[in-house]
């Protein structure tokens, strides 16, 4: 559901599609993430990816959470790059888009 009626927000090589709605659980959001082997072939390579995405989150988690104001949320970030990145690049590249993400989804005041 998410993935085909959730807002997407891109910067390369992350797609990040979110979807403001009830969730059964009560946390403010949850997230799945995705890393295709059309994109990346070997499965530690996909690993890595997946772990550094999982952790950038993990990291900044808090701030996206009270952009959210009360509201709760299901997010989809999804790597589309041939090749994984460093750690700094990818984190920063996570934040900038779970900011933009917010900002222009669930922004407080909407």
């Amino acid at each position: 559901m998410v993935a085909t009626k959730g807002q997407a927000v891109r910067i390369h090589p992350f797609r990040l599609v979110g979807l403001l709605m009830p969730l059964e659980a009560g946390t403010p959001a949850q997230i799945a993430f995705a890393v295709p082997k059309r994109h990346v072939k070997l499965a530690v390579d996909r690993n890595r990816v997946r772990r550094h995405m999982r952790e950038a989150y993990r990291q900044n988690k808090h701030r996206w959470y009270g952009q959210l104001g009360g509201r709760q949320c299901a997010w989809l970030l999804t790597f589309q790059g041939p090749k994984p990145l460093p750690w700094s690049e990818a984190s920063g590249k996570i934040t900038r888009i779970f900011d933009r993400w917010t900002q222009e989804h669930a922004s407080v005041g909407r």
